[in-house]
């Protein structure tokens, strides 16, 4: 096997003592620097430093030392991909802090990350055959137990964490770290399952939501989007023409203000400048008659002085606008635009009409004294006043039943016709909210409904809410926005909005709530009907 020679030291100057730089060689076969040399003869006799030789011709460039030299550096240069530079990477603990290249493994048991050159250890020393190399790993530290430093390489089950060798308990459940990984990728792979199922699920719902999503756009035809869309615009039109009327009556006032002080000023100026022309004319005279020598003349020529200004000649504005016009004129403005967006009511239960389900009633929740119809339509209180026990799904002190389906998801609307009932109690209840004994209507005990007592109808809120109707509603829209936490209410004939339960904490199924009030001696004896979908239908 030849043995490598070290060529290092025959390219170096003999002067300057580092390697050659532009190489140049005189006749006696001694190599410099070229500037070296130069340097050399410029303060000297023209000769070799070495052997004395005389230079008698310019040296030469040594094309075979400066191609040598130039491998030799090539060979000399570091390959930078291995350099620790990179974003992300992890750098060899043992490299000089100065020159550190990039570490390709991690020894979990040195606790230490090593780049190839340091690595080589590991590879061929035998007592690190059994240290664990893995790929590099960050902040190695947080493998090590932090009281004895040691390498955390066994698992408590007991204290469900990693522990060093030093950190055994006696009686306590350990056992090797990778025992239980064994049994975690067990449940790992379970647990991969499982989600993969829930993707699956979740999968086929897109597709559901596509297939809805291409219904209802099959629904709303081209036509009809348009006319929606002019309805909008129509009525934003109408407010912001709204807008435009109020900022004239609350500009027009500030208008005939400036008009006014523009004439006052104009007037006033025109009377100054006479009153100074006056003066000056005055004065003129005085000037004249001043030097009169006769005394009568002078007396019978004497003008008259013009009096002093005895007007105020200060100008002042009224606009005639005060508190009481800006707040009045603010809530005629809102009085408008509300009345104007109510126009958009009628878009709202167009488009709400697509959600409508079939709902009917649930007789083995209705109150013993409430009749229901046996297609599930129709509910009336019968009048009854004796004490019937009833079963445990039912209401046994307020005369309710309860409709299906069960709400759980999206959005779901129904129409029920109360007619000229003079009360009735309408809207949503949980699932497993009180049905007992003495009802609490609120949200908190998952109650979201309206009521009609006589001629006042309201909504039960905590407290409850006295609503303001032009009239008395008919047939009513209940409509559930399930994931906008939103119950409204609207009066299907006026085409008008109700009122609206938002933030709903549902909390689990909810369902259509219906209470018919008593029928005392006949006068509520009319019933809550369920209308069909296909007779829900508006044509607006």
């Amino acid at each position: 096997m030849a043995t490598p020679v070290d060529i290092s030291r025959h390219l170096h100057c003999p002067i300057c003592k580092t390697l050659l730089a532009d190489p140049v060689s005189t006749t006696c076969g001694h190599t410099f620097c070229k500037g070296c040399l130069d340097k050399h003869i410029s303060v000297s006799e023209p000769q070799c430093p070495l052997c004395q030789e005389p230079v008698t011709t310019k040296p030469s460039v040594n094309k075979a030392i400066e191609a040598l030299l130039r491998e030799f550096h090539q060979t000399q240069l570091p390959n930078l991909d291995l350099f620790c530079g990179e974003r992300d990477a992890i750098p060899c603990d043992v490299c000089d802090e100065h020159i550190t290249f990039k570490a390709v493994k991690s020894c979990l048991i040195c606790l230490l990350s090593f780049c190839d050159e340091h690595l080589k250890p590991h590879q061929s020393m035998a007592r690190f055959k059994c240290h664990k190399l893995v790929s590099p790993v960050e902040k190695l530290d947080q493998r090590a137990c932090n009281t004895h430093g040691r390498p955390l390489e066994l698992y408590c089950r007991r204290d469900e964490c990693c522990i060093c060798a030093l950190y055994v308990k006696t009686g306590g459940d350990v056992i090797p770290v990778e025992t239980e990984r064994e049994r975690r990728q067990a449940l790992q792979q379970n647990t991969i399952e499982v989600m993969e199922r829930m993707i699956n699920q979740r999968e086929d719902k897109l597709e559901e939501l596509k297939e809805s999503a291409a219904k209802y756009q099959t629904l709303l035809e081209k036509e009809q989007l348009e006319k929606e869309q002019q309805e909008i615009q129509k009525v934003f039109a109408a407010v912001m023409e709204a807008l435009r009327e109020t900022e004239q009556v609350l500009i027009a006032p500030l208008e005939n203000g400036r008009r006014c002080l523009e004439n006052e000023m104009d007037e006033k100026t025109q009377r100054i400048q006479k009153d100074i022309l006056k003066y000056k004319e005055a004065i003129d005279i005085l000037h004249h008659t001043k030097s009169e020598e006769d005394d009568i003349l002078f007396i019978q020529s004497y003008p008259a002085v013009p009096a002093e200004f005895t007007d105020d000649w200060t100008v002042s504005i009224d606009t005639e606008l005060n508190f009481g016009t800006m707040r009045n004129t603010k809530a005629a403005l809102m009085a408008a635009i509300e009345t104007h967006l109510e126009k958009l009511c009628t878009v709202e239960i167009r488009r709400i009409h697509s959600f409508s389900v079939n709902v009917t009633l649930d007789a083995e929740t209705a109150h013993p004294h409430l009749q229901v119809s046996t297609d599930g339509k129709e509910v009336r209180d019968t009048g009854e006043s004796d004490v019937i026990p009833g079963s445990p799904q039912q209401f046994d002190l307020v005369g309710g039943v309860l409709g299906k389906p069960r709400i759980t998801s999206g959005r779901a609307f129904w129409v029920v016709e109360v007619g000229n009932k003079v009360g009735w109690e309408l809207g949503v209840m949980r699932d497993g909210a009180n049905r007992k004994g003495k009802v609490s209507y609120k949200p908190s005990e998952g109650y979201w409904a309206i009521v009609l007592c006589g001629q006042k109808i309201g909504a039960f809120e905590d407290p409850p809410v006295l609503l303001q109707l032009s009239s008395k509603p008919r047939k009513l829209g209940a409509f559930v926005d399930y994931e906008e936490a939103m119950v409204s209410f609207y009066d299907m004939e006026a085409l008008s909005h109700i009122y609206s339960f938002t933030r709903c904490s549902f909390n689990g199924a909810i369902r259509p709530y219906f209470n018919p009030h008593p029928n005392k001696d006949g006068t509520n004896s009319s019933p809550l009907v369920i209308c069909p979908v296909n007779q829900t239908d508006i044509s607006v």
